[in-house]
């Protein structure tokens, strides 16, 4: 039987997914292991594809200072573009550095409603995990798959992917993942408000609701 795995120096990063209602991806945020002012920020994330946002931890997890650029680069935009009297509605998993008061205030300071997601309900009613999660991990899953083949390798092991692979294989991803898609697992979270049965959502990209999610996984973290 031929086997192929990569070495133990893995790739690890998060890849922090944003939604909307009317089926729309806002910019990504990749988070890769290392220094967050070090040679990778430094020499290798400038020359990434710019369909995302990169960023670096020391474990390559959201943290406080991660989780505040988010919302100063993908949070603010989006809701600045609201007209007077629309309060965006933001969902957030029960993750630590979402709860933070920090956090909590640079959201809501631009006039965004925050929902914490209670524990154990992620899977229920969170749209990133009832309905993108997955085909955006097969899609990823699909480059690595290629990425090992490739390498001829049987029954040995491969070198890891380079940083900017992976970020390629992420910005593919995500690009993929079609409008009905994103709207069908919006659709099956519950009865929000935003739709109306039996039809289309609302085509204003901006006044519906958004979601992050938070869901572990041992290759990817998708937020």
């Amino acid at each position: 039987m031929g086997i192929r795995k990569s070495t133990d120096d893995t790739r690890r990063c998060t890849f922090a997914a944003t939604v909307t209602a009317s089926g729309r991806f806002l910019m990504p945020l990749i988070v890769f292991k290392g220094s967050p002012r070090g040679r990778i920020v430094k020499n290798e994330l400038p020359t990434f594809p710019d369909n995302i946002i990169y960023a670096c931890q020391d474990n390559a997890w959201m943290d406080e200072t991660v989780m505040l650029m988010w919302v100063e680069r993908i949070l603010r935009p989006y809701v600045a573009k609201a007209p007077p009297g629309i309060v965006p509605l933001l969902f957030l998993d029960s993750f630590r550095c979402h709860m933070m008061a920090s956090v909590t205030k640079a959201i809501q300071a631009l006039g965004v409603q925050v929902e914490i997601i209670p524990g154990g309900c992620t899977g229920l009613c969170q749209p990133v995990d009832v309905g993108v999660n997955k085909p955006l991990k097969g899609k990823i899953r699909h480059y690595w798959e290629r990425y090992m083949i490739d390498e001829g390798i049987i029954e040995a092991t491969t070198k890891p992917p380079e940083h900017v692979l992976i970020a390629n294989w992420c910005s593919e991803a995500y690009t993929q993942v079609d409008t009905q898609t994103i709207i069908n697992a919006w659709r099956k979270t519950g009865p929000y408000t935003w739709f109306v049965p039996t039809c289309a959502p609302r085509p204003i990209e901006w006044m519906d609701p958004f979601a992050i999610s938070t869901e572990e996984d041992n290759k990817f973290h998708i937020y």
